[in-house]
């Protein structure tokens, strides 16, 4: 793993071991005063791969988003002042268990603030309105692999509520935010005050800080993973990483080697310190030793939430060292961006003008997918190296056609790469193109390998109640024209058998049809030629005048 190559150094420099050294190495940034303000706080650093964009939350400040829903309705617009503030000092005190009587003061008051730079200064400090923000705790967690989509804590209801959990937003084309979307963790609680999340870069894995019946400490770190559209269950990370203290705010490195997280554990010089460990395998039980950064990274007051970025080498943090919690950064690593900017727009394959839609991507859509949703017909994602991703646009009326992008670990690449995705409109007479079907040699049972393949058509065909289609099945010459004519048709009844009895779908929808070697699509003479014509098609007879709700992947060509 690339960043294993960085670990000796962050070990030199940085933790026990090399302290001396690491004294006359690097030192300790507070970022500027249009970020840290005087006397209120500044936490969660989250910052885009780019390095050009940093989200943090400021904490009981005076410039708050007062939008409170309740029922449909705005409360700060209908309450008398006095009506409103008693509101939420009942809500915050709720939240926290004890009385709080300064709305403004409360550390409940949270909202999410957004900094740019292109030089790395950060001086263009914005601060967003409902619905990134509310009246309520908000606070970005983490990023997502879409360049548009980010976390945060907390769930909520259009109609009004909160509860605990964590939700996803997106930023539109014209830059306004949508509306916080509950991610469904399996079995999800926690107990504790703590509330913090890291998601990969690949969009496969979650870690977070959780306080469970399982916990050693207060607070553990626990991992969940994707799939389909939940997590499963979080899982202890286990004695290397979690003590008997407080373990919270991970950060997973995009390679998902290192994992950052902060500790009040024994041996700490302040009250929480920043710690790393290293991932030895492919597994999520075999950690290396937990190494503590040294001074001046770690102080005597508390540092918490790391987020390192590899595009600056930076690894950014919350530290109350002077009084106030305020976000500093120290440089650890030279720049070494172990990702890819992908660009590209969404297509009807049939008109070439640009459609909104869903990008479905993942090392595996069949299983895990991320989504990214474009208004405009754009998207931009950034790409883990190293990983083979899907892409496969979904559009109601439309089957989209997937991509196969991959980028090699070693690498560099210094420029954003243009890759447009295609949607075929659905309508009849089109052949569903779906990955090839086994079937036990000159038998008509489909192997097993095969059943995903046979899964997913039948999703399209539920989701999709006004499409009809044909089951073909069709061989080589390699037979007596009978024969052939027969296993072809066993073959289609076989996979219709499996669509209906298997998966529901109503059985009038489809029709089973055995060609034999009367269609080839290749030459005969030859075996590598042969084998093209042994194939099942599926083929739309049939579109009926209502919706259509889904697409159906098609495949296209690897990229690298």
């Amino acid at each position: 793993m690339i960043l294993r190559k960085v670990l000796p150094i962050l070990i030199a420099f940085f933790l026990f071991g090399g302290q001396a050294q690491g004294q006359k190495e690097y030192k300790v940034e507070r970022l500027n005063g249009g970020i840290n303000t005087s006397g209120y706080d500044e936490i969660s650093p989250v910052v885009s791969l780019d390095g050009k964009t940093l989200y943090f939350t400021r904490i009981a400040y005076p410039d708050f988003d007062k939008t409170l829903v309740e029922d449909g309705e705005n409360l700060y617009e209908t309450l008398s002042t006095s009506e409103y503030e008693s509101y939420i000092r009942n809500i915050y005190s709720q939240i926290s268990g004890r009385s709080e009587y300064d709305i403004t003061k409360s550390r409940f008051n949270q909202d999410v603030w957004i900094a740019e730079s292109t030089d790395g200064k950060f001086d263009k400090v914005v601060h967003p309105g409902y619905p990134l923000n509310n009246a309520l705790p908000n606070s970005i967690s983490a990023l997502t692999p879409s360049e548009n989509e980010l976390i945060t804590i907390n769930q909520f209801v259009k109609e009004g509520g909160m509860k605990k959990g964590f939700s996803i937003v997106r930023k539109t084309s014209d830059g306004s935010w949508t509306f916080p979307e509950g991610m469904q963790i399996n079995n999800y609680h926690n107990s504790g005050p703590d509330v913090s999340i890291t998601m990969s870069a690949d969009g496969e894995v979650l870690i977070i800080s959780l306080e469970r019946e399982d916990s050693r400490g207060k607070s553990d770190l626990y991992v969940s993973f994707r799939q389909g559209e939940q997590w499963t269950t979080p899982k202890n990370l286990g004695s290397k990483i979690n003590s008997s203290y407080r373990e919270t705010t991970p950060f997973l490195s995009e390679d998902k080697s290192l994992l950052f997280f902060s500790s009040d554990r024994h041996g700490t010089i302040g009250g929480n310190d920043l710690f790393m460990v290293e991932r030895l395998d492919d597994s999520w039980t075999n950690w290396s030793q937990t190494r503590r950064f040294v001074e001046p990274i770690n102080s005597k007051g508390h540092e918490t939430q790391p987020f390192f970025n590899s595009a600056t080498g930076y690894m950014y943090f919350t530290s109350n060292r002077n009084g106030t919690n305020d976000i500093y950064r120290a440089k650890l690593a030279g720049a070494n961006p172990r990702w890819v900017t992908i660009r590209g727009r969404i297509l009807n394959s049939k008109t070439g003008e640009q459609v909104s839609a869903e990008v479905l991507s993942g090392a595996k859509l069949s299983s895990n997918k991320n989504i990214y949703v474009s208004d405009d017909g754009t998207y931009e994602m950034k790409l883990a190296k190293g990983i083979q991703y899907e892409f496969l646009p979904k559009k109601a009326g439309f089957t989209g056609r997937t991509e196969i992008v991959s980028f090699k670990k070693r690498y560099a690449y210094f420029k954003t790469y243009n890759i447009d995705l295609f949607l075929d409109p659905l309508e009849e007479g089109a052949v569903l193109a779906l990955d090839p079907i086994y079937f036990e040699q000159s038998k008509a049972f489909v192997l097993k390998s095969s059943h995903s393949v046979l899964d997913e058509l039948a999703t399209f065909l539920n989701e999709n109640l006004n499409i009809y289609v044909e089951v073909s099945g069709h061989t080589d010459n390699q037979g007596s024209e009978k024969s052939l004519i027969k296993l072809s048709q066993d073959r289609a009844n076989a996979i219709k058998n499996y669509l209906v009895k298997k998966r529901s779908v109503n059985p009038l929808r489809i029709s089973a049809v055995g060609y034999g070697a009367s269609q080839p699509i290749a030459d005969n003479k030859k075996e590598n030629l042969r084998s093209k014509n042994r194939r099942v098609e599926v083929k739309i007879t049939s579109v009926e005048d209502t919706n259509i709700t889904a697409g159906l992947k098609s495949k296209g060509k690897k990229k690298e």
